[in-house]
């Protein structure tokens, strides 16, 4: 895991502008920098050393021939295998020279073959090309700005606007994220003009010709022909787990109570014979409502784990907005992110530079509450009208919904597929006009985006892969890089194995939801694998932290102080007056139930105010 950064192009190149930006992400990579030039190639990288602690594997990386050089930021976990099936002789024991030793061989045709995460840039000498290239679910990032006739590329944001002053707001981003609640949607950032290299792509940028070329080397596949018995399900979960336990350093887990954790936990504990070295963490509210403590106690008894529980109070919340804000760069979450922040911080020390977390469960799964809805319009579309009302009458039952409530959220979900603004639990901010803007333009932005997930030919899965790629999951994965690699740890995310993805993508939409369970074939393997594991069975949590409540209570006048400010950023977006009554009513009415808007202006705000932007 590392920092990467590069420029390249046709004007003069400031080689201080490539240390610059390395400096501003050194926090990526502590272990080791290293550079390298030519007239019109300027590449850099701060090493987080996972394998191989030698100087063998630093970076920049040449092949053996000399033609390519990387920069490379994560980990291929299946690199063994790779090095013994294509021959690869090596002088390190990284992933890295296993790499660029296979992309001389094959090309660009070597990302299909890579078990990983991963961003890089690979320049080619001898025909003066450069390919950059991110994993197939995006879980490490990359982002570059064409200024003139340079292009700079990044891990983060920061390295750019270090180098490159006057980056102004991106308007319809904002804008879009505001009447959505999506972001990191698409290429483009919160910043004009700087954007992000798309999941699964590579681009291949011919220095002589001056050409740009995009190419996708994987995505999502509905295969119904494929397997979906629980045995292969099983050798793709366990594969993840040895492969992603691949290490020369300490590993940790980051845990909660859910589903998802405990089969984490479950997995590893039945590989490993017991916990081993794994470090164990997890955060608890101070909040009797939101205290989980009880659980995991229960789960580190139950398994025999020590798992360490960190206090997260909501003064924390404030004491850490601003520097979560800066290491995020862009509009983050909400308090899970900061909580993790902390969490991070507190509890690893340096010669753990390793963590598993079991993000990507209920994206690939079908676990999202607001998702059922499009489940039902697909019975209904295909006139199994009876079973479309047991359903119902089977998640009204498990939910404990009556049919106005039900009515509602039913409604919410519905909008929140076709025009966006719905959390997970299924409730929406109610905020159409405190805008001082029109929401023609998002909903044709949006419209993009329905026609990109127009290939799948269910609305489940429709709704499916939209979260997986244009909005929920990405925002979740890059507030993990930013919280993780702020302490320089390497997150890995073993639910998000591509192979599990895609046969969970595959999985009949009636096996995925039954008899109103979410996620019911998810959960049915992990019952049927663990049969006496009761944390499994237990039921989901669709609000899982204090969020709306501490807004309305202990953190009320920290946010009413910030977005009541004379002098407060968003004022050309918002009606302050409107926007004044809607905190009020939103502290006093136990009803409004979602925070998303509240937390998106504050989090704009400082945005703004910390790079000096307009949004106009």
């Amino acid at each position: 895991m590392c920092g990467l950064a590069a420029i390249f192009g046709q004007d003069h190149l400031n080689s201080k502008e490539i240390k610059t930006m390395i400096s501003s992400i050194a926090h990526r990579g502590p272990d080791h920098q290293g550079f390298f030039e030519n007239e019109k190639v300027l590449m850099g990288s701060c090493r987080l050393s996972i394998f191989d602690f030698s100087s063998k594997g630093n970076m920049p990386m040449s092949d053996r021939t000399g033609r390519y050089v990387i920069i490379y930021n994560g980990e291929i976990y299946n690199f063994k295998e790779l090095k013994k099936k294509y021959d690869i002789i090596t002088k390190s024991e990284t992933d890295t020279e296993v790499l660029i030793e296979l992309f001389a061989k094959l090309n660009v045709e070597c990302f299909k073959l890579l078990n990983g995460i991963f961003s890089l840039i690979i320049f080619d000498n001898l025909e003066k090309k450069i390919y950059s290239a991110r994993d197939r679910l995006g879980v490490k990032p990359l982002y570059y700005l064409k200024k003139n006739n340079n292009f700079y590329f990044c891990s983060e944001i920061k390295g750019i606007l270090r180098v490159n002053k006057n980056i102004q707001i991106n308007s319809d981003i904002v804008k879009f994220y505001l009447n959505t609640s999506f972001y990191d949607s698409f290429e483009e950032t919160f910043y004009k003009n700087i954007l992000q290299v798309e999941q699964g792509t590579c681009i291949i940028f011919d220095l002589n010709k001056k050409s740009l070329n995009k190419k996708r080397y994987w995505d999502l596949n509905d295969d119904k022909t494929l397997n979906s018995s629980f045995e292969l399900f099983d050798q793709h979960l366990t594969n993840s787990f040895l492969i992603q336990q691949r290490s020369d350093t300490k590993i940790g887990l980051n845990v909660s109570s859910g589903v998802d954790s405990n089969l984490m936990i479950s997995y590893l504990n039945s590989i490993n014979k017991g916990q081993n070295n794994i470090l164990a963490n997890s955060y608890y509210f101070s909040d009797p409502e939101y205290d989980h403590r009880k659980d995991l106690n229960e789960m580190s008894q139950n398994y025999g784990w020590k798992i360490n529980c960190h206090e997260i109070k909501s003064q924390d919340i404030i004491e850490n907005f601003e520097e979560v804000s800066n290491f995020q760069d862009e509009p983050f979450p909400g308090i899970v992110t900061i909580a993790k922040h902390i969490l991070i911080k507190k509890s690893y020390p340096s010669d753990c530079k390793v963590i598993l977390e079991g993000q990507g469960g209920d994206d690939a799964a079908g676990g999202y509450k607001y998702i059922y809805p499009l489940h039902i319009l697909d019975l209904i579309k295909k006139f199994r009208f009876s079973n479309a009302f047991n359903e119902v009458k089977d998640f009204k039952i498990n939910e404990s919904m009556n049919n106005k409530d039900f009515f509602s959220y039913f409604i919410n979900s519905l909008k929140g597929y076709f025009y966006g603004g719905v959390s997970a639990d299924g409730t929406k901010s109610n905020s159409e006009d405190l805008f001082l803007f029109s929401s023609k333009k998002n909903h044709k932005m949006y419209k993009i985006i329905l026609e990109k997930i127009a290939q799948n030919k269910s609305f489940l899965k429709r709704i499916i892969y939209r979260d997986i790629f244009y909005c929920k999951l990405p925002r979740i994965l890059r507030s993990c890089d930013r919280a993780s690699m702020a302490y320089s740890k390497e997150l890995r995310v073993p639910l998000l194995d591509h192979n599990i993805v895609n046969f969970l993508f595959s999985i009949d939409d009636n096996k995925m939801i039954n008899k109103g369970i979410l996620r019911d074939y998810y959960r049915n393997f992990a019952l049927g694998k663990f049969k006496y594991n009761k944390f499994i069975k237990q039921k989901k949590y669709y609000v899982s932290d204090p969020q709306t409540k501490w807004l309305k209570t202990s953190l009320f006048s920290w946010m009413y102080d910030i977005l009541s400010s004379k002098s407060l950023q968003i004022e050309t977006l918002i009606n302050k007056k409107k926007l004044t009554d809607y905190l009020n009513n939103f502290k006093k009415n136990d009803r409004i139930k979602n925070s998303n808007l509240i937390w998106q202006l504050i989090s704009l705000e400082h945005l703004l105010k910390k790079n000096r932007l307009t949004t106009f």
